[in-house]
């Protein structure tokens, strides 16, 4: 929960964002309208329509945050309008279509926090024919990165404290988005405009856009920024650019090059990102100056391989874990009837070795039937 109120404090405390959704809202949600707000954390968005005259909102929610939206609403005299839903917006059935579904997953680079499929779903099967979005749209801006601190978060494993056995890591550290609140004297190459998203298309499932970064200075190039100019509604834009007077103020991404290396005012550095709609899966490569080799980034490189990601693959045999076998036989005593400590005495009498001690098999069965029982 601490992390919960230390993610949405930092969001309400950005420079004109709450102002920018306020207006966005009143530009298109009429009187008695409804709403889905995805990803609602601890409801803000979702506030701002009722106080706009929205009719319903539907606040939706994976995180702990959805207990917090409910007493926030409670304590504002709302709940009865505002509805909070505990889950993904991908498994969420509403009981009737929304004229607005809203969301604030811009991420730091615009689509890095998988809203481009977020809003598709919704906007698929949530929105009224006619119904609005907001944000509406993305324009990706990228720039060359000169920077001793964002060097240092990608280049951390290299350094001499680290012991040697783990110095390999490196590798995988120059493969991961950071996020870094980047200042004029941190750009190498001056920005341009990346590519275009257009939430409400439904046909684009890769994008992959390129750019042709110019150095305005020597001096070493570390990697490439990323952030956002997001169309809200309306005339209403929002963005975190490092360079504007009306930032939000929002951290910019950074993506490492794989070596640093060095350039000449106007040397030529091409860049290309690639991302699916579906994921958050990001690779970018930078193409050096003066035919140095290009070099190939993306954070499948650092992402490590588990069972779960096996499973993912259709044709591979099945069969449960011990944890998947343990989780359905407790499951498989729920019956409508028993009790929680029934249950779990059920269990303790019929596997007691399911886990190395009954304090141990206590939790588990606690956390099963907390996560999969209706109450």
């Amino acid at each position: 929960m601490s992390d919960a109120l230390a993610e949405h404090i930092e969001y309400l405390s950005l420079p004109g964002r709450n102002a920018l959704f306020r207006r966005a809202i009143a530009a298109v949600l009429k009187p008695g309208g409804l709403a889905a707000d995805l990803g609602c954390g601890v409801g803000v968005l979702g506030l701002f329509c009722l106080e706009a005259g929205a009719g319903k909102v539907w606040g939706i929610d994976s995180s702990d945050a959805i207990h917090l939206a409910r007493e926030v609403m409670t304590k504002a005299g709302m709940a009865g309008r505002y509805k909070c839903i505990s889950g993904s917006t991908f498994r969420t059935e509403l009981p009737e279509q929304v004229d607005l579904i809203i969301c604030d997953h811009v991420g730091f680079f615009g689509f890095d926090y998988g809203i481009i499929g977020m809003m598709r779903d919704a906007r698929r099967r949530f929105l009224k024919p006619g119904g609005t979005m907001i944000p509406q749209s993305l324009d990706l801006m990228v720039a060359g990165v000169s920077s001793d601190a964002c060097l240092a978060k990608a280049a951390g494993w290299a350094q001499e404290i680290v012991p040697p056995p783990y110095r390999w890591l490196d590798e995988l550290s120059r493969n991961v988005r950071y996020s870094h609140q980047l200042s004029p004297d941190d750009l190498i190459a001056a920005p341009v405009a990346l590519g275009h998203v257009d939430l409400a298309d439904t046909n684009t499932d890769f994008y992959r856009f390129e750019a042709m970064l110019t150095a305005t200075r020597a001096g070493r190039f570390d990697g490439v920024a990323g952030w956002f100019d997001c169309h809200l509604a309306g005339d209403v834009r929002m963005t975190n650019n490092p360079l504007s007077p009306d930032s939000i103020q929002r951290s910019q991404a950074f993506l490492p090059a794989s070596q640093s290396f060095a350039v000449e005012a106007g040397d030529q550095i091409g860049v290309s990102i690639r991302f699916r709609a579906d994921d958050m899966m990001i690779s970018w490569t930078i193409q050096p100056p003066h035919g140095a080799p290009r070099q190939q980034m993306s954070t499948f490189k650092s992402t490590v391989i588990s069972p779960a990601d096996l499973v993912k693959q259709p044709d591979r045999a099945l069969a449960l874990s011990h944890e998947g076998k343990a989780r359905a036989f407790v499951l498989a005593q729920v019956d409508g009837e028993r009790t929680g400590a029934a249950i779990t005495a059920k269990v303790l009498a019929e596997w007691p070795d399911m886990l190395p001690t009954e304090e141990a098999i206590r939790d588990f069965v606690t956390s099963v039937l907390a996560h999969h029982c209706a109450l």
